[in-house]
């Protein structure tokens, strides 16, 4: 944008800012809320500018349902009180048709994907060739097959590839996976791939066989081989490292922290949670070794207090914070 417009663009909020303004609005439908849940959502909402427009949004559509008559609130919204997953569709529908939606929310195309996950949930999909493609947490993907090329397109989040087998016979197209930072080629595999949306960088894990990543600046084409992993950028390939962990233990609910930090086992457990989880930098460094469900994240909450001199600040169901004992 040109110097001295005087125009500041909005960045939108994240899918996971939606998830949790949708969490709030659907638990202050229930009962008012208690002192402490009330402390969590304004400590929430002032968390940034992405939070409060998230807010105010949920604010609209309150005042839009409310406004709405009983006798036929039924017949517009399916229903006068939503849940949480009506809820999110609701207000991410409402943010985009907002008149300032160009500033605020130029694409939501995760709303329209063939296949989504919300937060804490993961999905496994078989498409049309036989591929098998496992849906992270807050993930979506399009699929576009044809006779030239089979094409999934990752729209956020992280999925795990398993490609199908061409038949006795059967010569099957090119597989494909499109990211925003570029393309990754399969060459017959298990792999999966994490589009992080902060640093505008893919993390590539090869399982099986191998595969070659072409950087949408239009860099010579890079290979990865089985038990190998890097990140890539529009722009450019970091150089690849071995792999610490022979498959992706999130396909089958879990996490495993191997010596890893608390500052990082708990940024990574809070992708599977909705609200706010976040871990004191004065207790980050400490290590922790372990295999967590990531059904049951309170119960590894409990057993990281139990085992490291931390303990857990449980301001609402949606605000934990791992602060010193």
């Amino acid at each position: 944008m040109p110097a001295g417009t005087g125009v500041t663009v909005m960045q939108k909020p994240s899918r996971k800012i939606m998830e949790e303004a949708a969490e709030w609005l659907t638990l202050m439908q229930d009962t008012p809320l208690s002192a402490s849940e009330q402390t969590a959502f304004n400590r929430w909402r002032t968390l940034s500018p992405q939070h409060a427009q998230a807010w105010l949004t949920a604010q609209d559509l309150m005042g839009m349902i409310d406004a709405v008559p009983a006798e036929i609130g039924k017949t517009i919204w399916g229903r006068k009180r939503l849940d949480r997953r009506s809820a999110l569709k609701a207000l991410t529908s409402l943010l985009f048709i907002a008149p300032c939606a160009k500033l605020l929310w130029d694409e939501w195309p995760s709303l329209s994907a063939d296949y989504k996950t919300s937060v804490g949930e993961t999905q496994k999909v078989t498409l049309a060739d036989g591929s098998r493609v496992h849906l992270n947490t807050a993930s979506s993907i399009n699929i576009h097959f044809s006779a030239t090329e089979r094409l999934v397109h990752l729209v956020e989040g992280e999925v795990l590839i398993e490609t199908g087998k061409a038949g006795a016979g059967q010569k099957l197209p090119p597989f494909v996976v499109q990211t925003k930072s570029g393309r990754i080629r399969a060459l017959g595999t298990r792999f999966s791939m994490r589009q992080f949306e902060d640093r505008q960088e893919v993390r590539v894990n090869v399982y099986e066989h191998g595969v070659a990543i072409t950087p949408a600046s239009g860099l010579a084409e890079t290979r990865l081989h089985k038990g190998e992993t890097l990140t890539f950028t529009s722009q450019k390939t970091s150089k690849a490292h071995k792999l610490t962990q022979a498959d992706a233990p999130w396909v089958s609910g879990q996490l495993i922290s191997d010596n890893m930090t608390l500052g990082d086992l708990i940024d990574e457990m809070s992708r599977y949670r909705v609200g706010i989880l976040r871990c004191d930098p004065a207790v980050a460094h400490h290590r922790i070794s372990g295999v967590f469900q990531l059904s049951k994240t309170d119960v590894a909450l409990d057993v990281i207090a139990s085992t490291l001199p931390v303990r857990l600040l449980r301001i609402s169901p949606y605000w934990v914070s791992i602060v010193e004992k």
